[in-house]
């Protein structure tokens, strides 16, 4: 890991934490403990968890809110919604552990979110309303809750992306391992913005 600052370098620890064993769980004692520092040192930086939670997790829901609509302004709804689907899953898959946490909020009800990050999540269902209303406007899509479309993307990517070890598990059980190909996530992406779509075409 490259020189960073101790207040960084409690992020970077508490991401990994988070993502392993949730917001309940993590104690700001194991997080300084994984840092080497005392909890007063944390708490110089971060006046509790909460906070240190939002500092962990607020810039990750603005990152892939900026991305999104950065890659969802031009082309046809179709290719909209492709790019949208697209950069979901390749900011999982540059940012595992946020992916996890991300799942994980999902489990729970988003019952440790911060107000923020929601603010931020709204933004990214907003641009795929403003894609799905123009493709029903331009007789492309039938009309389906974006909610739904929300939820087959967020979910699916989610919980492929967090569920290898369930996935390897399983293997060593299964009779035909060798034709059991580990299908690669870019695939996933790729075939799952191919069946949202093709649902989507009147």
């Amino acid at each position: 890991m490259p020189k960073v600052s101790k207040k960084e370098l409690i992020i970077y620890h508490a991401r990994e934490s988070f993502s392993k064993n949730g917001y309940e769980l993590t104690t700001l004692e194991a997080i300084a403990k994984e840092c080497s520092i005392t909890k007063p040192a944390i708490y110089y930086h971060f006046k509790d968890k909460a906070t240190l939670y939002k500092a962990v997790v607020c810039p990750e829901f603005t990152a892939i809110a900026l991305k999104i609509k950065e890659n969802t302004q031009m082309g046809t709804p179709t290719k909209r919604l492709e790019n949208y689907i697209k950069t979901f899953g390749e900011f999982l898959i540059s940012n595992p552990s946020f992916s996890a946490i991300f799942a994980r909020e999902i489990a729970n009800g988003a019952s440790s979110m911060p107000d923020e990050c929601i603010e931020q999540l709204s933004r990214t269902i907003g641009q795929l309303i403003s894609i799905l209303n123009d493709g029903e406007s331009a007789k492309t899509f039938t009309k389906e809750p974006p909610f739904l479309i929300q939820m087959m993307i967020v979910t699916t990517l989610t919980s492929y992306n967090t569920a290898q070890p369930l996935r390897e598990k399983i293997s060593q059980y299964m009779q035909n391992k060798a034709t059991q190909a580990e299908p690669n996530f870019h695939n996933i992406i790729d075939a799952l913005s191919q069946k949202i779509i093709k649902g989507l075409l009147c």
